[in-house]
């Protein structure tokens, strides 16, 4: 059943699939810092959370193409001139209202994104020196040097991705308590007031159907692309 903007002063934002991936994500990047800080001796609760989180992006990436019309990557992804001028705006205490993501915010989900996928693929490739405990199901395919590199960088990445985190929080909580726009309340019910809205009036939910076949095509693409590529997934 389609999700349809509501006749009680609130248009649909952001359909079901949409905010089903972002809190599901929220949560699997939570599990990934925990069970890297305090699952050391389940090193499989890490791994298997990496492997939930590239299947998450790659169902986003496509989702991006499929899926509700404020998902959509053509609908919010601007080039730089438009983040800036958004930027500029806000500085200044004059701009407009959006549905979807704002130029600004359109280009932090694409870098989270970005360093998400950077992540996860580096840690199908770290190790630890003797391989004992960190291990990931690609590591065995390059050289020792190549593992240590995965490694070094998916650390690194996570620290880069701690400072996005912090800065899209920052921003959501700006807007929800300063500028009173709900886009925290919008993201968890998937309405937002009634408002002029320069992207579009309402959004149009996307399809279950699209949602399951992205879902389904994003599970198979990472695990046969990691048993492609010699892998192997542990148990």
């Amino acid at each position: 059943m389609r999700e349809q903007s509501g006749d009680n002063g609130k248009v649909l934002a952001w359909d079901f699939p949409t905010r089903a991936f972002k809190w599901t994500l929220a949560a699997l990047v939570v599990s990934a810092w925990a069970s890297n800080k305090f699952g050391g001796g389940t090193p499989n609760w890490h791994k298997w959370t990496g492997y939930a989180i590239l299947v998450l992006i790659v169902f986003r990436l496509l989702w991006g193409f499929v899926g509700g019309s404020t998902a959509r990557f053509v609908n919010f992804v601007r080039g730089p001139g438009a983040a800036l001028s958004y930027g500029l705006a806000l500085l200044q205490g004059r701009t407009p209202k959006y549905l979807g993501h704002n130029p600004l915010g359109g280009a932090m989900v694409m870098a989270i994104l970005a360093a998400l996928a950077a992540q996860g693929a580096l840690g199908l490739y770290a190790g630890d020196a003797d391989r004992l405990i960190i291990d990931g199901p690609l590591a065995r395919t390059v050289s020792d040097e190549a593992v240590t590199f995965a490694a070094r960088w998916h650390h690194r990445v996570f620290d880069l991705l701690k400072i996005l985190i912090v800065l899209h929080v920052a921003a959501n909580l700006y807007y929800a308590f300063v500028k009173r726009e709900p886009l925290i309340k919008g993201m968890a019910t998937g309405y937002k007031p009634s408002d002029t809205y320069v992207d579009a009036p309402a959004a149009r939910a996307g399809s279950p159907m699209a949602a399951a076949a992205c879902l389904i095509a994003a599970i198979v693409i990472v695990f046969g692309g990691i048993l492609a590529l010699g892998g192997r997934i542990a148990i």
